[in-house]
């Protein structure tokens, strides 16, 4: 299938706890492109490991998916390179929960490597981002988010998050192809 290319501005205003996350030369930063590539590594919901002690970057086991993807770069540029970007793959069995605040990898836009062991795996080497973020989780995760937000995740800040949600759906919607609605935020504990 031929690759399709559409830059989607970012024409979403950001607050300061986003400019802070982002550093100039992150690969997260850019337009966002709509790519249908033959691999891509979805890292959303990747549990992610230190790498050394005092290190800014994790390494964060993602999965292999193919497809309509949304991301940094150029088609070309991701096509020859495996790159974490944005899909909504898992969003009919998965909820967002909102953390306040703690650590977790920024794998947007992160280069990655398919896993030695295990091809339907990549490794995608983040960086540690400390600010307010959302996950997305089972939804039988949904429970008690204090145990989510204190584990690192592979995760986004709320606008972008809200931002890739909404832009992949009505893009896929605009171009009359099947794509699953956003994930709903896990119900508030009473």
């Amino acid at each position: 299938m031929k690759n399709i290319t559409t830059v989607l501005l970012l024409a979403i205003a950001l607050s300061t706890a986003a400019e802070d996350a982002k550093k100039p030369g992150d690969p997260s930063s850019g337009p966002a492109v709509m790519c249908n590539t033959a691999s891509y590594a979805l890292c959303i919901k990747a549990p992610c490991e230190k790498k050394s002690p005092g290190g800014t970057d994790v390494l964060c086991e993602c999965l292999m998916q193919s497809g309509w993807n949304l991301g940094p770069g150029s088609c070309e540029d991701r096509a020859k390179t495996l790159t974490s970007t944005y899909s909504n793959n898992f969003n009919p069995y998965s909820a967002t929960v909102s953390c306040p605040a703690g650590k977790w990898a920024l794998c947007y836009g992160a280069k990655c490597a398919p896993h030695p062991n295990d091809p339907s795996k990549a490794i995608c080497k983040c960086p540690i981002k400390e600010t307010p973020f959302v996950v997305l989780v089972a939804r039988d995760q949904c429970g008690d988010p204090t145990k989510i937000c204190g584990i690192l995740w592979s995760a986004a800040l709320p606008q972008e998050n809200k931002f890739a949600n909404e832009q992949f759906y009505n893009w896929m919607k605009d171009h009359g192809m099947s794509t699953n609605p956003p994930a709903p935020a896990c119900p508030a504990k009473p």
